[in-house]
């Protein structure tokens, strides 16, 4: 197990999403913790300012201390002079995603996976534990101020984990609690095929420690559970008659697009929740939050009113006010499950008012693979805006495959308004040339497109390029 208090730490690679995560939770704990990466950052800042000592660039002599651990990024090589350092000093190798897997062995954890959903879900699930008069640790895949950030190290024995499916990572985990949110095919270059995809997730869910529970969306092929052990609960979460944990009395609130509800959990009635974030879809992450709380043997009536209270993670249907109302909303959604619904939130959110989408695809081999789908879900914006096409992680090959460009030529045989955003450093101009004063702008997409919102924003609230 990974002995975090009793040893030494050193994390290479901190300034990234899953290491500063990693190093807020050490830390929470009272971890013997140092920590650099290549370059400093604003995540790198936060960092040192709360209090961990970190430094940037290659400095081994600045290591100390003998036979504790060493976690580095994916993306840190074999030969990195810190590295080699820590490891003449005694200390163990450990990637990023085993020392998570090393966690949570130690722990009651709670593991969040599926294709689309797992950060809010993470987020509301933590927000319920601590309803539940839980103080877990977590380690999520965003940012969430309200949370103490995107790692937390608590009191208790719970953690609170997303699960990423991306290169098997959630295969180190070995949790009390799983979920899977949903499933659909996404990351090409690790899952060529659906079976590829389903046994990883079978891989997964068969990593559950014996007394857990597997809860699964009532959709998901039943083959990825059938080995799951005996002596494991298996619950399907969903809206039919037989899932064993539902939602029923839905209404809206006098904020259109978010929800009340009655929890059922196993023929169970739970007290109402009445959740402040936007979209359908959110009403099936909060059951599934309430599930993994009662496995983890949280007070049910104090996770509910911790649902309540939750605001939302950072890019997540995240609501920028222009002209004294919310006039853009920024989400990460970049899969065409996760854009119509995206834009289906926004249109009950916002009754009657025209979208316009600037949206920045992410990935060539995903643009491909689920073209029809993109073109399909994108059309239902009023007015399109398509930046170049975010190539992490691919060859020049795979590049010249697709381009945003083609995407563009189908959305406009297809009947919809579509433009060329070009590169992200001038979207803001774009965006206002076409935004029109009753225009809902939403910025979509898992690249560098975030870049823009501020500029967009701080323009449009001066009254720059606003059409009539």
């Amino acid at each position: 197990m990974f002995k975090i208090g009793s040893e030494r730490v050193h994390l290479i690679g901190v300034g990234g999403a899953g290491m500063s995560a990693l190093a807020r939770l050490i830390q929470g704990i009272g971890g013997d913790l140092t920590g650099s990466d290549r370059g400093t950052s604003p995540l790198m800042e936060d960092l040192r300012a709360e209090g961990l000592h970190l430094w940037v660039g290659h400095r081994p002599e600045q290591v100390h201390g003998e036979n504790g651990y060493v976690v580095r990024s994916a993306a840190v090589p074999d030969d990195d002079p810190e590295l080699l350092e820590c490891e003449r000093r005694g200390f163990t190798p450990l990637l990023y995603a085993e020392a998570i897997g090393r966690l949570s062995e130690g722990k009651r954890t709670l593991a969040i996976g599926g294709t689309h959903g797992k950060t809010t879900t993470t987020g509301l699930t933590i927000a319920a534990a601590r309803g539940a008069g839980l103080d877990p640790s977590h380690i999520v895949g965003g940012e969430v101020p309200e949370l103490g950030g995107n790692g937390y190290g608590g009191h208790d024995d719970v953690l609170i984990v997303e699960a990423c499916e991306f290169n098997r990572s959630f295969h180190n985990l070995k949790p009390h609690a799983a979920a899977i949110l949903n499933l659909d095919h996404d990351h090409f270059d690790c899952y060529p095929s659906t079976d590829d995809l389903h046994d990883a997730f079978a891989g997964y869910v068969n990593n559950v420690r014996r007394g857990g529970a597997v809860l699964i969306e009532e959709s998901v092929p039943a083959n990825i559970v059938d080995e799951v052990c005996t002596t494991v609960r298996v619950l399907r979460v969903g809206s039919g008659l037989f899932a064993d944990i539902r939602a029923v009395g839905l209404t809206d609130l006098e904020q259109p697009g978010c929800f009340e509800f009655t929890p059922v959990l196993e023929g169970r009635e739970l007290p109402r929740v009445r959740l402040s974030l936007p979209g359908r879809f959110q009403v099936q992450n909060a059951l599934f939050a309430l599930g993994l709380v009662e496995a983890a043997g949280g007070d049910l009536e104090g996770a509910c009113e911790g649902l309540a209270s939750f605001a939302g993670v950072r890019r997540r249907f995240e609501m920028h006010e222009i002209d004294d109302r919310v006039g853009l909303v920024n989400d990460y959604a970049h899969h065409p499950a996760e854009i119509k619904a995206v834009l289906r939130a926004a249109r009950r959110r916002f009754p009657g008012r025209p979208l316009l989408v600037a949206f920045q695809p992410h990935q060539h081999r995903r643009t491909l693979h689920l073209f029809d789908e993109f073109v399909e879900a994108l059309a239902e914006a009023d007015k399109l805006l398509i930046c170049p096409i975010y190539g992490a992680r691919e060859s020049e090959e795979v590049r010249k495959t697709v381009s945003h460009l083609t995407l563009i030529e189908a959305l406009r045989e297809r009947g919809a308004r579509a433009e060329d955003a070009g590169p992200v450093e001038g979207l803001a101009q774009r965006v206002l040339a076409m935004r029109k004063a009753q225009d809902l702008v939403l910025v979509l997409g898992a690249g560098d497109i975030d870049d823009a919102v501020t500029d967009i924003v701080d323009r449009a609230r001066g009254g720059i390029g606003v059409a009539s």
